[in-house]
């Protein structure tokens, strides 16, 4: 662009001084007045190739500011995943701390017998007290009985002695 401009300068100053020249020669050839249209008509062209080529930067400013926005909105459009992925990670980990919370309590519970075979147990364990209970008043009542028996036999050893003594 500032080359293009120099070289215009130079060429505006050479237009210059050839039209100085032919306005002060009155005699001057139809060739310095081609000359004159020549180098206006390639400042004209270096003008509209400038001006195109200002058009063509604005244009392009234009698609990189669009670009740019496209590009933000995309990070921002990212962020958001990104955080969408950040709590479905989260969720994953809470739900993999769970199975594995689970798998350990199960194994704890798997250790100890069902609901059903632990209240059948306790029937029968109730069932097999209710029996000894039975056994033991049975023997209470005999150890009673014996016992009665035997203070009879005592007090009986005791009278026939006694008689016997007598």
């Amino acid at each position: 662009y500032l080359v293009s401009t120099q070289s215009t300068g130079k060429r505006v100053s050479n237009l210059i001084r050839m039209f100085v020249k032919w306005v002060k020669d009155p005699e001057a050839d139809d060739i310095t007045f081609q000359k004159m249209i020549a180098i206006i008509a390639s400042c004209e062209m270096s003008v509209d190739k400038l001006a195109m080529v200002k058009k063509m930067n604005e244009l392009e400013a234009k698609n990189y500011a669009k670009l740019h926005d496209e590009i933000e909105k995309e990070i921002a459009e990212g962020k958001v995943r990104i955080e969408g992925y950040q709590k479905q990670l989260a969720q994953a980990k809470q739900i993999k701390s769970n199975k594995q919370q689970y798998n350990s309590i199960s194994k704890v519970i798997k250790k100890y017998p069902s609901r059903d075979e632990t209240t059948a147990t306790i029937s029968q364990i109730e069932e097999e007290i209710k029996v000894l209970k039975e056994k033991k008043t049975t023997l209470e009542e005999r150890v009673t009985k014996q016992k009665r028996q035997f203070e009879v036999l005592v007090y009986s050893i005791q009278q026939l002695r006694c008689e016997l003594s007598d």
